[in-house]
């Protein structure tokens, strides 16, 4: 599993640093252009789960979004979007 480095693009977003990683996936801190602010970019990488498919986990992560897309509280963290890049 390999980690971005700084300067790199994600989609339309450009990395600043890693915030976090675990064994499924790295959180970056990053730059959106397009409304000139930071932004956390929760990323997964589906061949690190045992016993699951790709296909399981995406679905998992997309419905993940979508509750959490919906929950408005300010120790909850907003999501703005979700997506595939590769």
């Amino acid at each position: 599993m390999s980690v971005l480095p700084p300067g790199s693009r994600l989609g339309r977003f450009e990395i600043s640093s890693v915030l976090g990683q675990g064994a499924m996936g790295v959180v970056y801190l990053a730059h959106d252009p397009e409304i000139d602010r930071p932004v956390a970019i929760k990323t997964i990488h589906p061949e690190a789960a045992r016993g699951e498919s790709a296909a399981e986990i995406e679905a998992r992560f997309l419905k993940e979004a979508k509750l959490a897309g919906r929950l408005q509280h300010p120790n909850i963290v907003t999501v703005y979007d979700v997506g595939r890049d590769r």
